[in-house]
């Protein structure tokens, strides 16, 4: 048996070490240890909820669709219909379903669920480049080094709250708690930092979905959660570790001996969970669903999203990939804004959007389902002639909240006319990683220790005053 790392988990030829028993034991995935993995959420009382204050804990599991590269807010959410064709851009607007609340006339669908949706119009930070940017929105904190820094991973990096959530309430599903489908925001020849576990180490670490959930024969292929691999199959692996177990004198008359077996027995109920493969099975989903979600990266990327929430994860971050698309630059729409907007970015958003909301609400599921739209900062008021472009813009951006309990049709926070600044009730990335966990049931100001037994708080922020219904 191997782990997502290729290394064997199963070498009875070799002097087995405790540590490497322990490894085994743990049934160690991606560095994620099954002790942790079905360990419960803490349950969140009346109590916590008259000290935390309004929405705490009203999220069971969140999904943030993040729009990699910074979408524009005068162009989506955030229109400035009476300002000069160089600001105002070359779009119209539209009505939302809440009166007074206008979006770009291309955001059809999302415009249907504006009375379900929290608007934050004055999200705002200093660092202009999106390593740096994606950074301050995963863990909280500034980025301490420089713009190529950044681009180097290390466990020295702050976690992505992600990865906090999984140390601290990876819920109880037979799912690994925090996923990002389908790959990381990297850049050629350097992995971005805070999108990983760092000071915590590799043992909270995101699983990565991979390949293309767009494939018509999509499955997961990575152990232990491959729908091809039978029951059967992995049963017959895990009576190997069983026999290992067997002959080391080291695990008999030891507490550790029961730990293991507790492990394993927890690990054939992740591996051989028929909700875990079915959610990473697209290939079984009917035409009909594929094609509402949007037959594309993306659109198939938030229903593999909702599909892993529905198995058990509490956190999946569904990325924009620079692949989608004919200019290749995702949102970062330095040239070709309007043309790349109304034909390859907003269209595939808006539909998984649309279906996503729509498929929670008829299950009951969005009252207990945090749903983001975010990114690293948003693009500049003034469009570029010379090539019809938005450049960087992190000092005013619009992101949306909804489900949780968040009541729908309220705007938070303003930008200014000229949406370049904001104008009222100005919201820093803190703020909104304090909003995530807030919503999760865990306390921002939450106190945990790195692999050196460094303490951090999670962040030193107050979330987000939004209204709760």
């Amino acid at each position: 048996m191997h782990n997502m790392f290729g290394r064997s988990l199963l070498q009875p030829s070799l002097g087995v070490t405790r540590r490497e028993m322990i490894r085994i034991g743990g049934l160690s995935m991606a560095g994620i240890g099954l002790s942790d993995l079905v360990a419960q959420a803490g349950t969140v009382s009346d109590a916590d909820r008259a000290k935390h204050g309004p929405g705490f804990g009203r999220a069971k599991n969140c999904i943030i669709l993040y729009l990699s590269g910074g979408h524009p807010q005068h162009d989506m959410f955030d229109p400035k219909p009476d300002t000069p064709a160089e600001i105002r851009g070359e779009f119209s607007t539209i009505e939302t379903t809440v009166p007074g609340i206008r979006f770009g006339e291309h955001c059809v669908h999302s415009a249907k669920h504006m009375h379900q949706t929290a608007l934050v119009r004055s999200m705002h930070h200093e660092h202009n480049d999106h390593g740096r940017g994606s950074y301050w929105m995963f863990t909280g904190e500034k980025y301490p080094g420089s713009v190529p820094d950044v681009n180097s991973m290390s466990r020295q990096d702050k976690p992505h709250f992600g990865s906090c959530i999984a140390r601290l309430a990876p819920g109880d599903g037979p799912m690994f708690p925090f996923v990002l489908v389908p790959h990381r925001m990297d850049v050629a020849g350097g992995r971005r930092a805070g999108q990983f576990a760092g000071i915590l180490g590799g043992k909270y670490d995101p699983m990565l979905t991979g390949g293309n959930p767009n494939d018509d024969d999509f499955k997961l292929k990575h152990l232990p959660l491959a729908p091809s691999i039978e029951p059967d199959a992995i049963r017959r692996r895990l009576r190997l570790v069983d026999q290992l177990n067997q002959q080391t004198e080291l695990l008999k008359a030891n507490r550790l001996a029961d730990s293991l077996q507790e492990n394993q027995t927890k690990a054939l109920e992740v591996i051989g969970s028929e909700a875990v493969r079915k959610a990473v099975d697209l290939a079984s989903v009917d035409k009909e669903t594929r094609e509402r979600y949007g037959r594309n990266l993306f659109g198939q990327s938030v229903l593999l999203g909702k599909r892993l929430l529905d198995a058990g994860t509490r956190l999946v971050q569904c990325n924009w990939e620079r692949v989608q698309g004919r200019n290749g630059f995702a949102w970062d729409t330095h040239w070709n804004n309007f043309k790349a907007l109304k034909e390859d970015l907003i269209p595939p958003y808006d539909l998984a959007f649309h279906a996503l909301m729509t498929d929670l609400e008829a299950t009951g599921q969005l009252e207990e389902t945090l749903v983001v739209v975010a990114s690293e900062f948003g693009r500049s008021p003034k469009v570029t002639l010379k090539n019809g472009g938005r450049e960087h813009w992190p000092d005013v951006y619009t992101i949306s909240l909804a489900g949780a309990g968040i009541a729908g049709g309220q705007v938070y926070g303003a930008s200014d006319k000229l949406g370049a600044y904001p104008a009222d009730s100005p919201v820093e990335p803190a703020n909104f990683v304090a909003t995530i966990y807030h919503l999760l049931g865990i306390d921002p100001a939450t106190e945990l220790h790195d692999q050196q037994n460094r303490p951090f708080t999670l962040v030193k922020a107050k979330p987000i005053p939004l209204q709760y219904s």
